[in-house]
């Protein structure tokens, strides 16, 4: 019998994880299942209470549930400690396992782009869990400066907190320092940014929407018209995927060959 897995989120009708991971279940030979399940914050409990009684193997986990999913794992990895998010939750005879992909999901996406947190000037558009996450890698990797945008201004600053030396939040509105190198926003569609984020930027900036649906974002083509390398949150998905299904499995994966191939099959969805 396949082994179940899912992701879970609310909404979840757009996810890819699905045909991500049952491509790479078919490219490596496993038996596993992969659906979308769509859970509400209230129903979360529950949810984690399902998995137990029916055996699931595991599932990922998205908006809105990275943060409250910490309190009902029996146990975090090093990674979700750090991260202060779970995104991937694996069943081991009934005892739950919180991780998290999303920063190393992220950083290996920007080395497809020649790119590094070290010694960036990184701008943060949001503070939730993937920014989180992302804010973090940042400093792990030693970033020249973080600075972190949000409407909550208390949250963007428990955040630079962590870093003070290297990190500053601000207001939703910003400033966004000129000399940024990597612009990332983490903003839900229908709250991120416009062209006006990318007014300021130098010639070299990179502009990230983590976002992949819509595959380009009003920030995205504002950058992009003017002249700026810009990348939506496909590729991010993609490695965290691969992340994720390695510590199902326990195994290292051939992932830049899976990468090309989820590449391939993604787009194929997309556009």
């Amino acid at each position: 019998m396949a082994e179940r897995y899912a992701v879970i989120g609310d909404p979840i009708g757009h996810s890819l994880s699905p045909l991500l991971y049952n491509t790479m279940a078919r490219e490596l030979g496993l038996d596993l299942a992969y659906g979308a399940e769509r859970v509400s914050v209230e129903g979360l409990g529950q949810w984690v209470e399902r998995v137990r009684r029916e055996g699931w193997a595991g599932f990922n986990a998205t908006m809105p549930h990275k943060l409250h999913l910490r309190a009902l794992v029996d146990e975090e990895t090093a990674q979700a400690r750090y991260f202060g998010a779970v995104n991937t939750v694996r069943n081991d005879g009934g005892r739950l396992i919180g991780h998290n992909t999303d920063g190393d999901g992220f950083a290996r996406m920007l080395a497809e782009h020649g790119r590094t947190f070290r010694g960036s000037r990184v701008t943060v558009l949001g503070a939730g869990g993937a920014a989180g996450a992302i804010v973090r890698k940042a400093f792990q990797e030693g970033a020249a400066a973080v600075t972190i945008c949000n409407r909550t201004l208390a949250r963007a600053e428990a955040l630079a907190a962590e870093a003070p030396a290297v990190a500053r939040a601000a207001g939703p509105d910003g400033p966004i320092p000129a000399d940024t190198d990597l612009l990332i926003n983490t903003i839900p569609a229908g709250g991120g940014p416009d062209g006006r984020a990318v007014a300021g930027l130098g010639p070299d900036a990179l502009v990230v929407d983590i976002l992949y649906s819509p595959p380009r974002t009003p920030l995205l083509e504002a950058a992009e018209a003017r002249g700026l390398e810009a990348v939506n949150g496909l590729g991010m998905l993609i490695h965290q995927a691969i992340l994720a299904l390695e510590f199902y499995t326990r195994r290292q994966l051939p992932a830049a060959e899976l990468a090309k191939t989820l590449y391939k099959a993604a787009e194929s969805s997309i556009y």
